[in-house]
């Protein structure tokens, strides 16, 4: 396999092989062998994955994701970085603890933010898709909703099968709780064999 999600030597590599795989199946469609239809472009899945290693706060997975987006968007690290940092800390925001008036401006502000991102991403979708994501990797049914509710038009009105792309980014948001979790961990385990 090309490239190596965990590099450890603690990690056990049959499963550490499974991990690479299912990152060539998630991020490139294909299992070396046989090539799927996929419904998220190659930039929307690093934005997504990135958003969630912010959110996860996994330095490994933020330094891969971000380099792999400077070579597919051709922006500065630092202007995704103020993006989806900003993003991420506004999505940080659990709409399941605030009241009713709070949740209602939560809604307006993240709408303006949304369409400024869309904006400067040159994808209305990019937003929603982070957010429906941080929803799915939490269990956010306000976020599920009102997220996946913006996707699922957006894909119906430019005739997208909706499920299919949302089990798509189900994949992503998947693999990466899994890769997060381990690379968080590596330096912690390692110190016990030091």
């Amino acid at each position: 396999m090309s490239s190596q999600i965990f590099k450890d030597n603690t990690f056990p590599r049959h499963i550490s092989d499974v991990m690479n795989l299912m990152h060539m199946m998630v991020f490139q469609g294909t299992d070396g062998e046989e090539k799927w239809e996929t419904y998220l472009t190659p930039k929307q899945k690093e934005y997504v994955a990135l958003g969630l290693a912010l959110y996860y706060q996994c330095d490994h997975c933020i330094d891969h994701h971000l380099a792999a987006l400077c070579k597919i968007d051709k922006v500065s690290k630092d202007t995704i970085c103020q993006h989806i940092n900003s993003m991420i800390l506004f999505l940080r925001i659990d709409t399941r603890v605030i009241g009713s008036s709070e949740k209602n401006y939560w809604i307006k502000a993240w709408q303006r933010f949304a369409k400024l991102i869309s904006f400067q991403s040159n994808d209305p979708d990019l937003p929603y898709l982070i957010a429906l994501a941080i929803g799915i990797a939490r269990d956010d049914e306000f976020l599920i909703d009102f997220c996946g509710t913006q996707v699922v038009n957006s894909c119906e009105s430019r005739e997208i099968n909706p499920r299919a792309m949302v089990g798509e980014l189900e994949a992503v948001v998947i693999f990466m709780k899994a890769a997060a979790s381990k690379n968080r961990i590596v330096d912690k385990v390692e110190k016990l064999f030091a």
